[in-house]
């Protein structure tokens, strides 16, 4: 059963949307921007990537006219969808916006019952989420479609580890084919390893939960290209450099740039998304080598937590996704301003914090130079995440949040699409 934390009474609600996952800045981006354009927004979580006992950025924004509470989808994912299911036949909504990968795999077997009460979602067909939510599927696809990529091995069970370690110099990097994985519970992250010891500690930790990818590690600029899409049509674009992610390697981006159009990445993000089926939006993730070759990384058929970037160039994603969610007309964007730099400053103090403990591993600085390059940051970048000067009570959770990571440095806080409560990513 749903429970309604704020706003809640007995009389039958109707919505515009419900966003899903509101421990993520993703979900609170969206919740800003649709309810500035004047929608009734519901907003709900279930705690698996937060601590529950912490305030939920999302759920004090002005902006939400409901916040609720469901079943986890990581102990219980058809208890969360049909109360999902509930909520939505009890209190009529236009929209679902799922922002995760976990409850897109908890919804998606339940995609038709939505239909069936009038409710879209805002994601492309199940058919184009199953290959881009696979990263082995995706990679595959690349190849057909000539797109680039890192020097790749699978493994399926640690039997496959000394064929990989002949194979790979070090460092190179583990992945798992889908970051959500049920059978762990948790959301699973690439993880560098630099010697064979960390290569098999790593893959016996994380094979019971399914296939690993092996991949060669690319020393260059993370770039990515967002896109929405409708029938095969790219409606708006933007790109942007990843200058930092928590964790270093293949975490959230905690500072953006935008940067005009990279035509290589550009024109094979549109033949894979296409070639995928993806409708709504997507992000297409690549890093360069050390010949300045684009790799690709991986697709997300959804809003990303990076999506403040394009909204401070100019390019309203959530917005957008809303009006083609509903067969409205689209505000469509030519171009964007670049040299836009956004920063996730927690994320950032995570950043710093880590990279103290990883001297001489990959994707790190010195502690001196990470430290200048933190401070001098606030010179030079105006935007900031879950920052909105009409809508302050998030943002001021979130100093508060800081101040508390501050004083006790080995509690991670919530709000960044990371594992919790003491669960290792690979």
């Amino acid at each position: 059963m749903a429970q309604q934390v704020r706003h809640g009474s007995s009389r039958r609600d109707s919505y515009d949307i419900l966003v899903l996952d509101a421990s993520y800045k993703t979900t609170l981006a969206t919740v800003q921007s649709l309810g500035r354009a004047g929608l009734r927004v519901a907003v709900g979580e279930c705690f698996v990537d937060s601590d529950p006992s912490l305030p939920v950025l999302a759920f004090r924004s002005r902006h939400s006219a409901c916040n609720v509470v469901f079943p986890s989808y990581a102990t219980d994912p058809s208890g969360f969808a049909k109360a999902v299911i509930e909520f939505v036949r009890e209190n009529p909504t236009r929209v679902v916006l799922p922002n995760s990968d976990g409850t897109i795999a908890a919804l998606m077997p339940f995609r038709e019952y939505f239909t069936d009460l009038g409710c879209v979602f805002a994601l492309a067909p199940n058919s184009a989420l199953e290959i881009a939510n696979d990263k082995g599927r995706t990679l595959e696809l690349a190849r057909k479609l000539g797109i680039d990529e890192p020097k790749t091995m699978r493994i399926d069970s640690i039997d496959d580890l000394p064929a990989v370690l002949a194979e790979f110099d070090f460092p190179f990097v583990l992945k798992p084919t889908a970051s959500w994985v049920d059978r762990l519970g948790y959301r699973v992250v690439p993880v560098e390893v630099i010697n064979e010891r960390e290569a098999i500690d790593t893959a016996q930790r994380h094979l019971n939960g399914g296939s690993l990818l092996a991949q060669e590690w690319a020393c260059g600029r993370r770039e990515t290209v967002t896109l929405l899409i409708a029938d095969g049509e790219v409606l708006t674009r933007c790109v942007h450099a990843v200058h930092r992610t928590s964790p270093a390697l293949g975490g959230v981006s905690v500072l953006r740039e935008s940067i005009p159009i990279p035509e290589d990445i550009y024109a094979a993000s549109v033949r894979l998304a296409t070639a995928i089926g993806i409708q709504g939006p997507c992000e297409v993730e690549f890093r360069r080598d050390a010949h300045n070759r684009p790799l690709l990384m991986e697709i997300n058929a959804r809003l990303a937590g990076s999506i403040y970037t394009p909204v401070h160039s100019g390019v309203d994603f959530p917005l957008m996704t809303w009006q083609w969610a509903t067969g409205l007309p689209i505000d469509r964007v030519e171009g964007y301003r670049t040299g836009v730099r956004t920063r996730w400053l927690l994320g950032d103090c995570r950043w710093l914090y880590d990279n103290q403990r990883r001297a001489g591993r990959p994707d790190s600085v010195s502690p001196i130079g990470a430290l200048w390059t933190f401070a001098t940051e606030f010179a030079r970048t105006r935007h900031y995440d879950n920052l909105d000067w009409r809508d302050l009570a998030p943002v001021m959770v979130e100093l508060r949040i800081i101040a508390a990571a501050i004083r006790k440095p080995g509690n991670r806080a919530p709000y960044g699409e990371l594992p919790r409560k003491g669960k290792t990513p690979a």
